[in-house]
């Protein structure tokens, strides 16, 4: 258990890491163990991949984690702000024109 708990504990700090860091991470690996050219470049490949991939995933996750607890707080989003905002621009020129209506009914 210690040993997946130490693998994953890497991979997600490979995935925070820059691609350039994994490759140069990955090749130093490749270096080391003197593996063959054909199989050090597809583990290259595939730490880049893989580190990508994470990255993506838990940004994914970071954005839903964010979104979840600003909801929770009460805040909207830019979306529903945008909505509200035009909405109270509609109700603003409706009463303009009841305004201007209401004074030329007067006269």
């Amino acid at each position: 258990m210690k040993g997946l708990e130490t693998a994953f504990y890497a991979s997600v700090g490979m995935a925070l890491k820059g691609k350039e860091k994994v490759e140069k991470w990955a090749k130093q690996v490749v270096k080391e163990s003197k593996m063959e050219a054909g199989a050090g470049k597809k583990f290259v490949d595939n730490a880049v991949k893989h580190a990508e991939e994470a990255k993506k995933e838990l940004s994914k996750k970071i954005d839903d984690t964010v979104k979840t607890a600003a909801g929770k707080m009460g805040f909207i989003t830019k979306k529903e702000a945008n909505l509200l905002k035009s909405e109270i621009e509609k109700l603003k020129k409706q009463l303009n024109f009841k305004a201007k209506k209401a004074v030329k009914t007067k006269k």
